[in-house]
């Protein structure tokens, strides 16, 4: 439980942060012309791409090293 808890968390916080730059990135582009509307959907899709791999990484990484954190948080409590 612990490890896929501190999975999810991770990778929530990843896609949100990564969620809220894309957002930032692409507030210029939301102008009401066709380019900067094409530009949008082009970089929302980059965007949401991104944060997909971003979230993936960073759930694997945090899956494979929880042990040792765990192992870590059990010792110091005990």
């Amino acid at each position: 439980m612990f490890i896929e808890s501190l999975g999810f968390a991770a990778s929530a916080g990843t896609g949100i942060l990564a969620a809220k730059a894309g957002a930032a990135a692409l507030g210029f582009l939301a102008v009401a012309t066709p380019v900067g509307w094409i530009g949008l959907i082009i970089g929302g899709l980059a965007v949401a791409a991104g944060g997909v791999a971003a979230t993936t990484v960073i759930n694997n990484l945090s899956k494979n090293n929880s042990g040792d954190l765990y192992d870590g948080i059990m010792k110091a409590l005990n």
